[in-house]
């Protein structure tokens, strides 16, 4: 582990976690508007849509989602920098994915089964976070590890041509 690899990864935690922000924003969008062209969601929300649906389009919300990315990309970047060589697989991309994986069983699989068998939640609902989150962990993951290999090679130095003395 050097101190290299955990800057590296964090640089590239924060690039990962800003697009991964940004596509939530665009799913979340899209998500809605197509919605209103099968369901009238007033109906659906009983009249509180206009207010969420406010909040969630609005600027600050966004900035909001892609800094909150942003500091978790942070955060699981300098994590993947650090344990980047133990991983145990040959490329960076796939290294991104096994390591997001072990996150997902912890935060997209088991979180997940013990507040849906807490609060009494629909196993549809459940399955459904799992799915979704596990779909999300191998993007973020596959990312990450791309992201790496581009900071690194871009911040290391490039070698010097020996010196030749006549």
């Amino acid at each position: 582990m050097a101190a290299r690899d955990i800057g590296d990864g964090a640089i590239a935690g924060i690039i990962t976690g800003v697009i991964i922000g940004v596509i939530m924003i665009l799913l979340a969008l899209i998500g809605l508007s197509a919605l209103l062209s099968y369901v009238d969601i007033n109906a659906v929300f009983g009249g509180l849509l206009p207010g969420v649906g406010a909040a969630a389009a609005s600027v600050t919300a966004m900035i909001t989602l892609v800094l909150f990315t942003a500091i978790v990309g942070l955060i699981l970047g300098a994590i993947f920098g650090a344990i980047y060589e133990n991983i145990p697989t040959t490329g960076a991309i796939t290294k991104g994915i096994v390591f997001m994986l072990v996150i997902w069983v912890i935060f997209g699989l088991l979180l997940p089964i013990v507040v849906g068998v807490g609060a009494k939640a629909p196993a549809g609902i459940t399955l459904a976070s799992i799915i979704s989150s596990l779909i999300a962990a191998i993007i973020w993951g596959a990312l990450l590890g791309l992201t790496f290999i581009w900071v690194s090679r871009r911040a290391a130095v490039p070698g010097r041509a020996p010196i030749v003395r006549p």
